[in-house]
């Protein structure tokens, strides 16, 4: 399988996406939806050290779901995005954010100098790229010392199993057709091998994004406590990702 004909494949995807609902997955959309993104930038804020000065790139910004959320830390933010249709949503959504941005790009070949960013932060993007050239294109980017921290879904959730594994339940739930998703020690070994360091994966959420609006308060202190139980944690629906350059 190519580079190109994944992205394309990714391109075609995300534009469909943007032109038939305007956002890029269903589950964003939600209550509960919300919810979890919100908890995702405050730790990609944290563990990215995103504070005023810093410049960070956000890999597969989308519609600026995320990239509004982790403008708030008042850092520069620039997000990549291969899909035209979703960049031109997330620009228009940044307007109260004048140190973000989105631009139309690829994350195998970036447009960037070498260590341009002190920090590469996302949510649920690295399992639609091809990682073999992702990873190096954000090493050589990122900062000596600088902080690289995802959140993404985890191969022993039942939910992501199925979904990943049988195409037709994915594509059903707005799965684009490469992507896939992680086990702990193997997004570890696989950053170890293209020169990543200081990594820990770490599984954590239950707060599933169609809980209904009233059960919401309950599921996330449940969530909570289930994250933190040893091998019941394992099977959370994502992971955090952390590594350094």
């Amino acid at each position: 399988m190519s580079v190109n004909s994944r992205s394309d494949r990714e391109r075609e995807h995300f534009n469909a996406l943007a032109t038939d609902l305007g956002s890029v997955w269903w589950g964003s959309i939600t209550k509960a939806g919300q919810l979890r993104l919100d908890e995702r930038a405050k730790l990609a804020i944290r563990y990215g050290g995103l504070s005023p000065g810093k410049v960070v790139l956000e890999p597969g910004a989308g519609n600026a779901e995320f990239t509004k959320r982790l403008a708030t830390s008042g850092a520069t933010i620039v997000g990549v995005e291969i899909s035209p249709n979703q960049v031109a949503i997330a620009n228009e959504r940044l307007i109260e954010f004048p140190k973000a941005k989105v631009v139309v790009g690829d994350i195998n070949k970036l447009d960037f100098p070498d260590g341009t960013f002190d920090a590469i932060v996302g949510n649920a993007v690295l399992h639609h790229f091809d990682l073999i050239t992702a990873l190096p294109e954000m090493l050589r980017v990122l900062k000596p010392g600088g902080s690289f921290f995802f959140t993404e879904p985890n191969m022993l959730n039942p939910q992501i199993a199925v979904e990943k594994n049988i195409k037709f339940i994915g594509r059903a739930l707005q799965n684009s057709p490469d992507e896939t998703a992680f086990f702990r020690w193997q997004i570890d070994s696989i950053l170890k091998r293209n020169g990543f360091s200081r990594i820990w994966v770490k599984p954590f959420d239950f707060l599933h994004p169609g809980v209904p609006d009233s059960l919401i308060p309950f599921f996330q202190k449940f969530s909570h406590f289930l994250s933190n139980i040893p091998v019941i944690k394992e099977i959370g629906g994502s992971l955090q990702i952390y590594a350094q350059r």
